[in-house]
């Protein structure tokens, strides 16, 4: 199978508790909120709400699809889970990169790096520092 994380293509081949990555085998052990791939270990979050979702590990966040993310029309960034904001890194008009940093979210005593799925210009921004957000709420519209 092909899946696309955060723009980048990945050909993920399972075969029971065998799993190879571009032809690279790996081990892998994992449960419900962490994974160990070659001894490194990750802590996950994972939140479907469509195609692309949302998984965050190590507190960073990466937009995960088995669609061509080119070929989806992203317009806004929503907080993938409740917190509080600790820092809005743009503004309104502000043009933006595919994976630059847009806002850090604090959940659970860790820090989310919330980076922009798409080079866009930024419509809004609909949080500040400091404030509290739920799971869902709208960050930031891109044009």
């Amino acid at each position: 199978m092909k899946i696309i994380v955060n723009g980048n293509c990945y050909d993920i081949e399972i075969n029971g508790n065998e799993v190879k990555i571009n032809d690279k085998e790996i081990e892998i052990k994992s449960n419900e909120e962490e994974i160990t791939i070659d001894g490194k270990q990750f802590f996950l979050n994972f939140f479907e709400e469509g195609d692309p979702s949302l998984m965050i590990i190590n507190g960073i966040s990466y937009l995960v699809s088995k669609n061509e993310l080119e070929n989806t029309l992203v317009k806004e960034l929503k907080a993938p889970i409740s917190g509080q904001i600790v820092d809005v890194f743009v503004t309104k008009g502000k043009d933006v990169l595919k994976g630059q940093l847009l806002i850090i979210l604090e959940a659970m005593k860790m820090e989310n790096q919330l980076k922009s799925p798409v080079k866009s210009r930024i419509k809004e921004v609909k949080v500040k520092k400091g404030q509290q957000v739920k799971s869902g709420e709208i960050l930031v519209t891109f044009e």
